[in-house]
Protein backbone atom coordinates (compact mmCIF):
# COMPACT_ATOMS: atom_id res chain seq x y z
CA UNK A 1 0.00 0.00 0.00
CA UNK A 2 2.84 2.54 1.07
CA UNK A 3 4.60 1.98 -2.20
CA UNK A 4 1.17 2.73 -4.02
CA UNK A 5 0.69 5.68 -2.05
CA UNK A 6 4.26 7.19 -2.71
CA UNK A 7 4.19 6.60 -6.13
CA UNK A 8 1.22 8.66 -6.41
CA UNK A 9 2.30 11.78 -4.39
CA UNK A 10 4.76 11.19 -6.58
CA UNK A 11 2.49 11.89 -9.66
CA UNK A 12 0.81 14.78 -8.01
CA UNK A 13 2.39 15.97 -4.57
CA UNK A 14 -1.09 18.04 -4.17
CA UNK A 15 -3.08 14.93 -4.26
CA UNK A 16 -5.37 15.83 -1.34
CA UNK A 17 -6.49 12.16 -0.76
CA UNK A 18 -3.13 10.45 -1.56
CA UNK A 19 -2.07 12.58 1.74
CA UNK A 20 -4.89 12.21 3.33
CA UNK A 21 -4.08 7.90 3.22
CA UNK A 22 -0.71 8.67 3.78
CA UNK A 23 -1.10 10.29 6.71
CA UNK A 24 -3.56 7.67 8.20
CA UNK A 25 -0.85 4.85 7.32
CA UNK A 26 1.90 6.49 8.89
CA UNK A 27 0.40 6.89 12.22
CA UNK A 28 -0.75 3.35 12.19
CA UNK A 29 3.08 2.21 11.84
CA UNK A 30 3.57 4.32 14.83
CA UNK A 31 5.27 6.82 12.77
CA UNK A 32 5.58 10.38 14.38
CA UNK A 33 5.64 12.00 10.91
CA UNK A 34 2.05 11.08 10.70
CA UNK A 35 0.79 13.40 13.36
CA UNK A 36 2.15 16.40 11.39
CA UNK A 37 -1.39 16.13 9.10
CA UNK A 38 -3.33 16.67 12.55
CA UNK A 39 -1.39 19.49 13.73
CA UNK A 40 -2.33 21.39 10.26
CA UNK A 41 -5.62 19.93 10.36
CA UNK A 42 -6.61 20.91 14.06
CA UNK A 43 -4.87 24.86 13.68
CA UNK A 44 -8.21 26.31 13.93
CA UNK A 45 -7.55 30.26 14.41
CA UNK A 46 -4.84 32.33 12.81
CA UNK A 47 -2.11 32.31 16.04
CA UNK A 48 -2.56 28.67 15.98
CA UNK A 49 -1.60 28.11 12.06
CA UNK A 50 1.28 30.27 12.79
CA UNK A 51 2.56 28.26 15.44
CA UNK A 52 2.04 24.76 13.61
CA UNK A 53 4.21 27.14 10.71
CA UNK A 54 6.39 27.63 12.87
CA UNK A 55 6.63 24.12 14.31
CA UNK A 56 7.20 22.66 11.29
CA UNK A 57 9.38 25.23 9.93
CA UNK A 58 12.16 24.27 12.68
CA UNK A 59 11.29 20.70 11.97
CA UNK A 60 12.48 20.91 8.34
CA UNK A 61 15.86 21.83 9.53
CA UNK A 62 15.89 17.94 10.09
CA UNK A 63 13.53 16.45 7.64
CA UNK A 64 15.26 17.81 4.50
CA UNK A 65 17.60 15.56 2.55
CA UNK A 66 21.27 15.49 3.40
CA UNK A 67 22.91 18.26 0.79
CA UNK A 68 19.80 20.56 0.79
CA UNK A 69 19.17 23.49 2.59
CA UNK A 70 15.16 24.06 3.84
CA UNK A 71 14.90 26.56 1.90
CA UNK A 72 15.71 25.28 -1.28
CA UNK A 73 12.90 22.43 -0.89
CA UNK A 74 9.31 22.73 -1.56
CA UNK A 75 6.95 21.10 1.31
CA UNK A 76 4.23 19.83 1.30
CA UNK A 77 3.18 17.85 4.79
CA UNK A 78 6.56 18.35 6.37
CA UNK A 79 7.98 16.35 3.61
CA UNK A 80 10.12 17.55 0.38
CA UNK A 81 8.59 17.10 -2.88
CA UNK A 82 11.01 19.36 -4.87
CA UNK A 83 14.60 20.14 -4.14
CA UNK A 84 16.81 22.86 -6.17
CA UNK A 85 20.25 22.12 -6.20
CA UNK A 86 23.51 24.11 -7.78
CA UNK A 87 26.25 22.22 -9.11
CA UNK A 88 30.19 23.75 -9.05
CA UNK A 89 32.30 20.78 -9.58
CA UNK A 90 32.48 16.99 -8.93
CA UNK A 91 31.92 17.38 -5.37
CA UNK A 92 28.82 18.48 -6.06
CA UNK A 93 27.88 15.78 -7.89
CA UNK A 94 28.57 13.30 -5.92
CA UNK A 95 26.62 15.63 -2.77
CA UNK A 96 23.84 15.09 -5.36
CA UNK A 97 24.04 11.41 -5.48
CA UNK A 98 23.88 11.26 -2.03
CA UNK A 99 21.19 13.23 -1.88
CA UNK A 100 18.34 11.67 -4.15
CA UNK A 101 19.60 8.28 -2.13
CA UNK A 102 18.91 9.88 1.36
CA UNK A 103 15.06 8.74 2.39
CA UNK A 104 14.01 11.97 2.99
CA UNK A 105 14.07 12.35 -0.91
CA UNK A 106 11.68 9.58 -0.94
CA UNK A 107 8.29 12.56 -1.93
CA UNK A 108 11.15 14.20 -4.17
CA UNK A 109 9.67 14.72 -7.79
CA UNK A 110 10.93 17.51 -9.13
CA UNK A 111 14.82 18.46 -9.23
CA UNK A 112 16.20 21.65 -10.23
CA UNK A 113 19.72 21.66 -11.47
CA UNK A 114 22.07 24.66 -11.67
CA UNK A 115 25.49 24.91 -13.35
CA UNK A 116 27.86 27.15 -11.77
CA UNK A 117 30.19 28.42 -15.06
CA UNK A 118 33.06 27.44 -13.69
CA UNK A 119 32.23 23.69 -13.32
CA UNK A 120 34.13 21.65 -15.31
CA UNK A 121 32.59 19.32 -17.91
CA UNK A 122 35.02 16.37 -16.99
CA UNK A 123 34.48 17.06 -13.48
CA UNK A 124 30.20 16.59 -13.74
CA UNK A 125 30.54 12.65 -15.06
CA UNK A 126 29.00 11.11 -11.70
CA UNK A 127 25.79 12.68 -12.40
CA UNK A 128 25.32 9.78 -14.25
CA UNK A 129 25.76 8.06 -10.71
CA UNK A 130 22.54 9.95 -9.62
CA UNK A 131 19.69 8.22 -8.67
CA UNK A 132 17.03 9.86 -10.75
CA UNK A 133 14.34 7.16 -10.99
CA UNK A 134 11.83 9.08 -8.52
CA UNK A 135 11.87 12.16 -10.87
CA UNK A 136 9.04 13.03 -12.43
CA UNK A 137 10.29 16.63 -13.35
CA UNK A 138 13.76 17.46 -14.13
CA UNK A 139 15.17 21.22 -14.84
CA UNK A 140 18.46 21.46 -16.02
CA UNK A 141 18.00 24.96 -17.83
CA UNK A 142 19.94 28.70 -18.03
CA UNK A 143 23.64 26.95 -18.47
CA UNK A 144 25.87 25.35 -20.26
CA UNK A 145 26.05 22.10 -19.43
CA UNK A 146 23.22 20.71 -21.19
CA UNK A 147 25.47 17.59 -22.89
CA UNK A 148 26.33 16.50 -19.57
CA UNK A 149 23.10 16.09 -18.52
CA UNK A 150 21.71 14.42 -21.39
CA UNK A 151 24.38 11.84 -20.66
CA UNK A 152 23.72 11.51 -17.14
CA UNK A 153 19.95 11.00 -18.37
CA UNK A 154 21.19 7.94 -20.80
CA UNK A 155 23.63 6.56 -17.75
CA UNK A 156 19.85 5.60 -16.40
CA UNK A 157 18.54 2.45 -16.41
CA UNK A 158 15.39 3.34 -15.07
CA UNK A 159 13.24 7.07 -15.33
CA UNK A 160 9.94 7.82 -14.78
CA UNK A 161 9.92 11.49 -16.36
CA UNK A 162 7.26 13.51 -17.61
CA UNK A 163 8.76 16.86 -18.01
CA UNK A 164 12.61 17.44 -19.45
CA UNK A 165 13.40 20.77 -19.46
CA UNK A 166 16.59 21.64 -21.38
CA UNK A 167 16.16 25.21 -22.30
CA UNK A 168 19.43 27.45 -22.70
CA UNK A 169 21.67 24.94 -21.99
CA UNK A 170 24.39 24.71 -24.39
CA UNK A 171 22.57 21.28 -25.77
CA UNK A 172 24.77 20.10 -29.22
CA UNK A 173 23.91 17.29 -31.95
CA UNK A 174 26.12 15.06 -29.30
CA UNK A 175 23.41 16.12 -26.25
CA UNK A 176 20.37 15.64 -28.71
CA UNK A 177 22.12 11.86 -29.49
CA UNK A 178 22.90 11.14 -26.58
CA UNK A 179 19.10 11.91 -25.45
CA UNK A 180 17.63 9.75 -28.26
CA UNK A 181 19.70 6.83 -26.91
CA UNK A 182 17.95 6.82 -23.59
CA UNK A 183 15.56 4.10 -24.08
CA UNK A 184 14.12 5.02 -19.89
CA UNK A 185 12.68 8.50 -21.41
CA UNK A 186 9.66 6.16 -22.60
CA UNK A 187 7.24 8.29 -20.20
CA UNK A 188 8.37 11.59 -21.22
CA UNK A 189 5.37 14.00 -22.56
CA UNK A 190 6.67 17.57 -22.50
CA UNK A 191 10.47 18.53 -23.76
CA UNK A 192 11.69 21.66 -23.83
CA UNK A 193 15.05 22.53 -25.61
CA UNK A 194 14.69 26.46 -26.94
CA UNK A 195 17.51 28.32 -27.72
CA UNK A 196 20.84 25.82 -27.72
CA UNK A 197 22.98 24.70 -30.71
CA UNK A 198 21.52 21.67 -31.85
CA UNK A 199 21.02 21.56 -35.87
CA UNK A 200 18.78 19.23 -38.46
CA UNK A 201 21.22 16.17 -37.65
CA UNK A 202 20.60 15.73 -33.83
CA UNK A 203 17.08 16.62 -34.41
CA UNK A 204 16.99 13.84 -36.72
CA UNK A 205 18.02 11.36 -34.22
CA UNK A 206 15.60 12.78 -31.85
CA UNK A 207 12.52 12.70 -33.81
CA UNK A 208 13.54 9.06 -34.77
CA UNK A 209 14.02 7.94 -31.00
CA UNK A 210 11.25 5.14 -30.15
CA UNK A 211 11.34 6.60 -26.37
CA UNK A 212 9.64 9.94 -27.23
CA UNK A 213 6.63 7.46 -28.65
CA UNK A 214 4.39 9.62 -26.14
CA UNK A 215 5.60 13.10 -26.33
CA UNK A 216 2.77 15.38 -26.39
CA UNK A 217 5.11 19.09 -26.07
CA UNK A 218 8.48 19.52 -28.15
CA UNK A 219 9.46 23.54 -28.36
CA UNK A 220 12.38 23.78 -30.49
CA UNK A 221 12.42 27.48 -31.31
CA UNK A 222 15.67 28.96 -31.30
CA UNK A 223 17.58 26.30 -32.59
CA UNK A 224 19.43 26.59 -36.14
CA UNK A 225 17.54 23.25 -37.05
CA UNK A 226 17.00 23.97 -41.01
CA UNK A 227 15.08 22.22 -43.40
CA UNK A 228 16.68 19.37 -42.46
CA UNK A 229 15.56 19.45 -39.15
CA UNK A 230 12.03 20.00 -40.40
CA UNK A 231 12.26 16.74 -42.69
CA UNK A 232 13.26 14.87 -39.51
CA UNK A 233 9.78 15.99 -37.68
CA UNK A 234 7.45 15.64 -40.63
CA UNK A 235 8.88 11.97 -41.63
CA UNK A 236 9.02 10.92 -37.94
CA UNK A 237 6.82 7.66 -36.99
CA UNK A 238 7.33 8.27 -33.51
CA UNK A 239 5.53 12.06 -32.83
CA UNK A 240 2.09 11.51 -34.11
CA UNK A 241 0.97 12.38 -30.15
CA UNK A 242 2.37 15.55 -30.45
CA UNK A 243 -0.40 18.18 -29.56
CA UNK A 244 1.97 21.19 -29.33
CA UNK A 245 5.30 21.66 -31.70
CA UNK A 246 6.86 24.86 -30.94
CA UNK A 247 9.29 25.93 -34.05
CA UNK A 248 9.78 29.23 -35.48
CA UNK A 249 8.80 29.26 -39.75
CA UNK A 250 12.03 31.82 -40.21
CA UNK A 251 14.19 29.02 -38.51
CA UNK A 252 12.98 26.10 -40.90
CA UNK A 253 12.53 28.49 -44.04
CA UNK A 254 10.17 27.70 -46.72
CA UNK A 255 11.29 24.57 -47.91
CA UNK A 256 11.01 23.38 -44.11
CA UNK A 257 7.43 24.32 -43.67
CA UNK A 258 6.30 22.81 -46.73
CA UNK A 259 7.53 19.63 -45.26
CA UNK A 260 5.59 20.03 -42.05
CA UNK A 261 2.84 21.05 -44.39
CA UNK A 262 2.47 17.99 -46.61
CA UNK A 263 3.66 15.58 -43.17
CA UNK A 264 2.00 12.53 -43.13
CA UNK A 265 2.78 11.67 -39.66
CA UNK A 266 2.62 14.25 -37.82
CA UNK A 267 -0.78 15.00 -36.19
CA UNK A 268 -3.75 16.32 -38.27
CA UNK A 269 -4.22 19.63 -35.87
CA UNK A 270 -0.75 20.37 -36.51
CA UNK A 271 -0.25 19.89 -40.21
CA UNK A 272 -3.21 22.26 -40.58
CA UNK A 273 -1.53 24.64 -38.76
CA UNK A 274 1.28 24.42 -41.02
CA UNK A 275 -0.41 24.36 -44.51
CA UNK A 276 -1.75 27.87 -43.11
CA UNK A 277 1.98 28.95 -42.27
CA UNK A 278 2.72 27.92 -45.73
CA UNK A 279 -0.19 29.96 -47.49
CA UNK A 280 0.87 32.78 -45.68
Amino acid sequence: MTAELEERLLDDPDDAGAWAAYGAWLRAQGDPRGDWFGFEALAATPEERALVSGWLARERVHRAPVGAATGDCEWRHGFAVAVKFHVRGRRDARELRELMADPRSQLVSRLELGFADEAPARGLSALAQVELGRLRTLLARYHGRGNQVARALRGQSALNLRVLDLRHSGLTDEGLVALAGCAALGGLRALYLQRNRFTGRGLAALAGAPALSRLEVLDLRYNPIGPAGAAALAESSQLGGLTALHVHAAEIEAEGVRALASSTRLPRDLVRFWRAQEAR
